[in-house]
This record gives C-alpha cells, structure tokens and sequence, in this order.
C-alpha cells in the first residue's frame, strides 16, 4: 500500500465508494454492496500515477534550486565570466534533477 493506493481503486473499480485497509483490502459501492478488487489492475494503475507523478516532480526541485531570475539576467547581461559561471550553476541543477524520460 502506498499513497495512491486509494485512488489506484478508485480509478479502476469506479463503483467503489468505501475502502477498508484490511488484510486484504476491502471495497464496497454507495449501498454498501462488496466490490471485489482486482489488486492487478490497481497495482498497474499506481504505476502509472507513480510515473505521472515523477513527471512533474523534477520541475518544482529544479525551481528551487535554480538561482533568482533577476541573477540569471544579470550575468547574461553582463556576459564573459559571469555567465559562464551562471551557465555552469544552470547545468548542475538541469543535472541533478534530469526531465524524466
């Protein structure tokens, strides 16, 4: 079980309207009927959410770690050393947090 574990079941069993986390997991629809759930399917589906997830993660790291905007400006304007070491700084965080393929 992980966090997206609960919409995994959702989005696979969409009558689903109740999750226990028992041993093993229990489901039941609006009239409390059970649903029995193909833990396959929602096991397929997490990795899938797990990989959209990934996706977009790198962007706010990348956010955080590039310097302010006004910084990078003002070595590209001021060019030669400056921007050289600003494009350095630029290169190791697109590096340390690489677009997920």
């Amino acid at each position: 079980m992980n966090q997206y574990t609960d919409q995994a079941i959702r989005n696979t069993h969409p009558t689903v309207a109740k999750i226990v986390y028992n041993d093993p997991i229990e489901a039941y629809d609006a009239s409390e009927k059970p649903v029995a759930i193909d833990m396959a399917a929602a096991e397929a589906e997490i990795a899938v959410l797990e990989a959209a997830e990934a996706k977009v993660a790198y962007r706010e790291l990348r956010a955080r770690a590039y310097p302010p905007v006004g910084d990078q400006l003002d070595a590209l304007w001021k060019g030669g050393q400056e921007q050289a070491d600003m494009k350095a700084i630029i290169d190791k965080v697109k590096s340390d947090y690489p677009k997920p393929t």
